[in-house]
């Protein structure tokens, strides 16, 4: 009977699959919670989509580089787990050559050193990509909140222009 490695990235990696992130972006599935409103109270959602539909392909692109980014972090991380573990398997494989089987508590000792070295590695690299994360997002909150203002601004100019008509 087959058993599962483990140690396989492949199920989560399909969490950053960029066709995949490319699809959850696409410009119709993100306005279609709109199309679920009465037509007298809805805005044209073809001119809204035909209007943005260069930031929406940039979004996606943008979304897209960001999951392969993610990928490339996660394959980084394993590269670095299976190097530190291939390099105590050659050291345990060279105490059983020389030293005989006796040498187990050396061989799991090389072992919990190389395991733990790679973990710590790939801890501070996931930490420096949440970090690098919660800075991107705290630079978007504040172009976000201008950017509420600013829609705000242009609603109440549209309405008081509509009032004069």
């Amino acid at each position: 009977m087959a058993q599962n490695n483990p140690f396989d990235m492949n199920p989560w990696m399909k969490a950053f699959d960029p066709e995949e992130m490319r699809k959850m972006w696409d410009p119709q599935n993100m306005m279609s919670m709109f199309q679920q409103q009465p037509k007298g109270q809805m805005f044209d959602m073809e001119d809204v989509i035909k209007a943005n539909q260069r930031n929406f392909d940039a979004m996606a692109e943008a979304n897209k580089s960001a999951a392969e980014a993610y990928k490339g972090l996660l394959d980084k991380q394993m590269e670095i787990f299976d190097k530190m573990t291939d390099a105590a398997r050659q050291q345990y494989e060279w105490i059983e050559a020389n030293t005989g089987p006796e040498q187990m508590k050396a061989k799991t000792a090389a072992m919990n050193d190389a395991v733990e070295e790679a973990l710590k590695m790939m801890r501070k690299m996931a930490e420096d990509a949440r970090n690098a994360n919660e800075e991107a997002f705290k630079q978007a909150q504040g172009q976000m909140k201008e950017a509420v203002s600013k829609v705000e601004e242009t609603a109440k100019k549209a309405a008081a222009q509509a009032k004069k008509s």
